[in-house]
């Protein structure tokens, strides 16, 4: 693990041996950890590919993929999207839309009005096909005769559940069949396969669409259980999310069936968003981190687990697990949890757990979270509340209503919210999610929660030193040119996330930063590990109160290694001071006591010491 510098920190049996008897030395930690965190990633390696050997792409599909409703489609939207974000490649198939302007790469596998399996249902032939045999286990095995594509896109199921079949046959048995067959002819291809669009208006067919919208959530969640499991058996095979994305409100044209251009870009975006979730890059990279339908432990029993139970190390142990979705009374439900024993006075909370391990090798930026939420939902990861929605303001108990209820497909979707972060803690990480209903005689509620980190590549941490200096422990490390490691400390390896960020002040000193603080005889053994943060867009903001013998400057945890500086002036020829640390972190701030009797005339800053200052 070269992008850290760890040490361990044993403190001696005797005081009086304090100055001969301490040794330091490196603990590397987290083989198992990047292993098990990248378990979901897949194999597009973006270096593969150049302009001579581009990324071979086949896009799959009904009428939403074919050109029967707009030329091109989600095709159209999606080329210039991977061509603008790196990726060398192109269009597969023996089918073609008409080439219009930058739309170049044309050739597709879509048929209109195809099911996934026999019979087909057309009443005409399409692409010379007859009607009978319009169903993709047929024509993809046609097409895959002659095309070898690296990726494929499979965007089927609307006229499988709209004519009326068995949601959970076709995905338990029409679809797997179908991802068999590729995997037979292309074992080494990657396959993702979408969730289709909402029925919820579709006025095509006889009867309609419409009559089976509540099937596609079903299907939904079926589909997703057999993506996790071809996954933990090696495959890859992932899931896109079209449902979530295309508004049943705006993006769809008159038959309500068809998505229009807004559609058809989000349907683009999405495709984006997991071919780079799959993708190896030098710059960037898109982890999964809680795949849909991961198994979650919950407790329904309608008991108020005060705060206590959002903590890392909380013992969870006794509680019930099942996978997502979870709920009750709602189509599309894996896990059926309790509401209590009257239908008329349902518990308002119920909780949910998952933990997961994140790799070592990444420098985390974001976090992008795609949330099923009926009806409310507080959402806390390790131990700190991170966002809510459809809550009101202010402190939640377990009694605590959500602000409105749920409808429809609104019950369905997974809600995206992306959340800027520092870094990731290494190793265990645990997510704490609690699902309000908007009151006892709520009908249902659902659950599942998306998780994605997204970051770059740490540089290689330089080698971190210690030595004592009187009672101070004086922990050293090359500058670097981006600044952009800092000091965090705990007593237990193995809780990383509850290890704390050492605020400073971090001295540049002959081409080394060096921070000290005083040596902590009432802790056995002290962890010091550098971790890459980068360097903030937007600098910290400084704040400032006053106390009865003391102002306290003060600033958030997340600027770790910002030095504060003072000075009795203003003047050009005022020299700013580094004032003394270290900065004690309390409350997710740092702060620093100054006697009252000196900020007369005093001014503050927070400044970041650079290698080339």
């Amino acid at each position: 693990m070269t992008r850290r510098s760890q040490l361990v920190w044993s403190l001696p049996a005797k005081r009086s041996r304090l100055a001969e008897g301490w040794r330091c030395w490196p603990v590397w930690l987290g083989c198992l950890w990047l292993l098990t965190g990248t378990s979901l990633r897949g194999e597009l390696v973006l270096t593969n590919f150049s302009a001579a050997k581009p990324l071979k792409v086949m896009a799959v599909g009904d009428s939403i993929t074919d050109d029967c409703s707009i030329n091109g489609a989600w095709r159209l939207y999606l080329q210039p999207l991977l061509e603008t974000n790196g990726y060398p490649f192109t269009f597969l198939g023996r089918f073609s839309s008409a080439g219009s302007g930058a739309f170049t790469k044309v050739k597709h596998e879509g048929i209109c009005g195809a099911v996934i399996a026999a019979p087909g249902l057309m009443t005409s032939p399409v692409h010379n096909y007859t009607g009978a045999d319009t169903y993709i286990q047929k024509t993809l095995m046609d097409g895959l005769a002659t095309n070898s594509p690296d990726l494929v896109l499979i965007f089927m199921g609307a006229n499988d559940i709209g004519r009326g079949r068995n949601p959970y046959l076709v995905a338990t048995n029409h679809l797997p069949t179908l991802l068999d067959s590729i995997f037979a002819k292309l074992p080494a291809a990657n396959i993702i396969v979408s969730k289709p669009t909402t029925l919820l208006n579709a006025a095509v067919g006889t009867p309609f669409y419409s009559s089976f919208a509540t099937n596609v959530p079903i299907y939904n969640t079926a589909v997703q259980g057999l993506i996790n499991a071809r996954r933990a058996q090696g495959q890859n095979v992932f899931l896109a999310d079209l449902f979530s994305v295309v508004d049943a409100r705006t993006m769809f044209l008159s038959d309500n069936l068809h998505p229009n251009a807004a559609g058809l870009k989000a349907i683009a975006n999405e495709w984006l968003f997991r071919i780079d979730a799959l993708t190896v890059r030098t710059n960037r990279a898109i982890t999964p981190l809680i795949a849909g339908g991961s198994v979650w432990r919950y407790s329904d029993r309608g008991l108020d687990l005060g705060t206590n139970w959002v903590q890392p190390q909380y013992d969870d142990s006794a509680w019930a697990q099942g996978p997502a979705r979870l709920g009750y009374n709602t189509p599309g439900i894996a896990t059926t949890v309790n509401y209590g024993p009257l239908a008329t006075n349902k518990y308002i909370t119920t909780y949910f757990r998952h933990s997961f391990v994140a790799p070592s090798t990444l420098h985390y930026t974001n976090l992008n979270f795609r949330l099923n939420r009926a009806h409310g939902a507080v959402v806390w990861f390790n131990g700190r509340e991170v966002f809510r929605v459809n809550m009101p303001s202010g402190p939640i108990s377990y009694l605590s209503y959500s602000k409105a209820g749920l409808a429809l497909d609104a019950l369905h979707i997974y809600y995206p919210t992306n959340l800027p972060v520092s870094f990731l803690p290494e190793g265990t990480n645990v997510m704490a999610v609690e699902i309000h209903t908007f009151g006892p005689s709520a009908p249902g509620i659902s659950f599942d929660l998306e998780l994605f980190g997204m970051g770059d590549y740490p540089p290689p941490a330089p080698p971190l030193s210690a030595s004592l200096d009187g009672a101070d422990v004086r922990l050293r490390w090359p500058a670097t040119n981006d600044a952009g490691f800092i000091l965090i400390s705990g007593a237990d390896p193995s809780e990383t996330y509850d290890w704390l960020p050492l605020g400073g002040p971090y001295i540049l000193n002959g081409g080394f930063y060096e921070y000290r603080e005083p040596l902590n005889l009432a802790q056995l053994v002290s962890y010091y590990q550098l971790r890459y943060v980068g360097l903030p867009a937007i600098g910290p903001r400084l704040g400032f109160r006053l106390e009865s013998n003391a102002a306290v400057p003060f600033w958030a945890s997340d600027f770790a290694g910002f030095n504060l500086e003072a000075r009795s002036g203003l003047a050009p020829s005022a020299t700013w001071e580094t004032v003394r640390g270290p900065y004690p972190l309390s409350n997710d701030s740092f702060q620093v006591w100054v006697p009252r009797s000196g900020v007369s005339n005093q001014f503050f800053r927070l400044r970041k010491p650079l290698p080339q200052d």
